[in-house]
């Protein structure tokens, strides 16, 4: 194994993204650049330099289709989309991960590693009503805590304190079910149907109530990333003020942090 360093972590994630590009132009589906990516995007043309993560947001019907993909590929297939509905991720959204690669994450329990990835997140209804959203998003939360927790490293932590009461929660956490935690976090962000619904969103894994986008968010409009044209939503100036505020002014340097994180590949 020979560690790699940022500048190749990005150029493998970026492989990631040009193939899931390539997957959903050949069947018929659709998806945006959001989050740090997105921002990425329109204030550097890539990513952020001391970003090294990409995250897409995907229709809710598409995600399911996406997860149906999943069943068809080939077992030793180097670009591998992989869910915690085939038990080979402890997350409840969808992971293009490389298998040649292997990411050690700080605080994660090293048998939960994969290889490096691109996140894949759903795109779902959201309702007119804050309050609705707002307990919508404390339920997120809560389930997320849960199981981020099991899955975490015993006796580390930020601190002293969150490393101890590690010892005590990883235990109960780990009593629950994997695949029901994920299933029970994707209904709760799958209550309203895109077509029934005045706005859409990123419940799943978002940041609150900020998510809340309106319809426009499903036009794709094509931005640069890498010196690649990838879908971005039309609304994407709004979209990235609600998240963001100013978000063309860089942040304060001790901001700019990466993940922590240390990656390998196989030689």
């Amino acid at each position: 194994m020979k560690k790699i360093t940022s500048s190749e972590i990005k150029q493998i994630e970026l492989n990631l993204l040009l193939k899931l590009d390539e997957i959903c132009k050949n069947n018929g589906l659709k998806y945006y650049l959001c989050g740090g990516t997105l921002l990425g995007a329109i204030r550097h043309k890539g990513f952020i330099p001391w970003d090294d993560d990409i995250d897409v947001l995907m229709p809710r019907e598409d995600f399911e289709k996406l997860l149906q993909l999943e069943k068809t590929q080939k077992e030793e297939c180097i670009e591998k989309i992989v869910s915690w509905k085939s038990g080979n991720s402890i997350y409840p959204f969808i992971k293009l991960i490389n298998t040649d690669t292997v990411v050690k994450e700080k605080y994660l329990d090293e048998k939960f590693t994969t290889g490096i990835w691109i996140d894949i997140f759903p795109l779902d209804g959201m309702p007119d009503d804050k309050k609705t959203i707002e307990k919508k998003f404390k339920k997120i939360k809560f389930y997320k805590t849960v199981l981020l927790t099991a899955y975490s490293e015993s006796g580390k932590g930020a601190s002293w304190y969150a490393a101890l009461a590690k010892r005590f929660l990883i235990p109960i956490c780990k009593r629950l079910n994997t695949e029901k935690l994920c299933n029970k976090l994707n209904d709760i962000s799958k209550e309203f149907p895109i077509s029934k619904s005045p706005y859409v969103g990123g419940f799943l894994w978002g940041y609150g109530p900020q998510e809340k986008m309106p319809k426009e968010f499903l036009e794709q409009v094509n931005v640069e990333f890498e010196g690649h044209s990838f879908p971005a939503p039309k609304c994407w100036n709004f979209y990235l003020k609600q998240l963001y505020g100013d978000y063309m002014q860089l942040p304060p340097v001790e901001k700019r942090i990466s993940h922590d994180f240390d990656v390998w590949i196989k030689e």
